[in-house]
């Protein structure tokens, strides 16, 4: 396993303009948080909310809820960034704003799943981006 071209750097800038970052994922937590640690991103993460975490799992909007709550953070001031249908139907459920990349476990295109935006690579992901999807009216 290896981390997608540009991903680190985006977290840096994310980690920068004081956004906390969370993992929410359909994968048992101690296999997620096994596999951050040995990637040296665990650190990185106020927490891992993984399919077993809670009662649900996505694209149950509670999962992202949940997870966000876990992490210290505001469901209201918070943005999915995923690559599958359990990924973009979970924020919508959520009532949160989802960035889709085209790349990663999809199989169908994201763009079909109806995300809010689609970036080509991490190199897009800034804060700045995110505080426009957040401004958006509900």
């Amino acid at each position: 396993t290896a981390l997608f071209p540009g991903l680190a750097e985006a977290m840096e800038r994310l980690e920068a303009a004081d956004m906390r970052l969370a993992v929410c994922t359909n994968k048992r937590e101690d296999l997620a948080v096994r596999l951050l640690d040995r990637l040296g991103l665990l650190g990185r993460f106020a927490t891992v909310g993984g399919g077993d975490t809670f009662p649900v799992r996505k694209p149950h909007g509670d999962h992202l809820v949940l997870t966000v709550k876990q992490a210290g953070g505001d469901p209201e001031h918070a943005v999915m960034i995923g690559d599958s249908a359990s990924d973009i139907l979970g924020a919508r459920n959520a009532g949160m704003p989802s960035i889709a990349v085209p790349f990663g476990y999809s199989d169908q295109p994201v763009e079909s799943l109806g995300p809010d935006l689609v970036i080509e690579n991490y190199s897009e992901l800034t804060a700045d981006v995110i505080r426009r999807l957040l401004s958006r009216p509900a």
